[in-house]
């Protein structure tokens, strides 16, 4: 009977659609920044990507889904989240996604346009684009990106990870320009 459960469960779970959402990862990181309020303006991320459907490269290139195997929300929000979350733990700011939720206008807003958010065939997340920081009082800039996270399995809930990290290193490399 003990070996009959997990195979009946393993059964009911084929045909299933199921969600993957990231588990929150913590930076060591802590910095005080420059401004009190920040504001995720927005987290652009290619066509590919922006559905829930989470692209994996195959060997000749080409990009590959399950419509079973889904992320829980969508990728952009959840980036968008992500970066919130990651930057209100690291910075002594307090950061909201937009629409700005706090009080008279944010001192900095943070747009990121990410080019390549794509699992490789070769077991690698590559997580690529460029970010700007527009500042209410002083100039901006606009910095780029380039992170590579291993996959060391092609389950999705170490692809989700992967995610989550590369989100998480992205956040360091903003508060420190901040």
């Amino acid at each position: 009977m003990r070996l009959a459960l997990p195979l009946v469960l393993a059964l009911a779970a084929c045909g299933q659609t199921q969600f993957y959402a990231p588990l929150p990862s913590q930076s060591e990181l802590r910095l005080n920044v420059r401004p009190d309020t920040v504001m995720i303006n927005e987290a652009s991320i290619p066509e590919y990507a922006i559905n829930q459907e989470i692209p994996i490269q195959q060997p000749d290139g080409s990009l590959t889904t399950d419509t079973d195997q889904l992320w829980a929300d969508l990728p952009d929000r959840a980036l968008a989240g992500a970066l919130m979350r990651h930057l209100n733990t690291i910075t002594d700011a307090q950061v909201a996604v937009e629409p700005w939720p706090l009080g008279g206008f944010p001192e900095v807003e943070v747009s990121v346009f990410v080019e390549d958010m794509i699992v490789l065939s070769s077991g690698a997340l590559r997580f690529t684009g460029s970010y700007a920081i527009r500042r209410e009082e002083a100039a901006g800039q606009v910095e780029t990106f380039a992170i590579d996270v291993p996959v060391a399995t092609a389950d999705y809930v170490t692809i989700i990870a992967a995610h989550e990290a590369a989100w998480l290193i992205l956040a360091e490399q903003i508060a420190r320009n901040l």
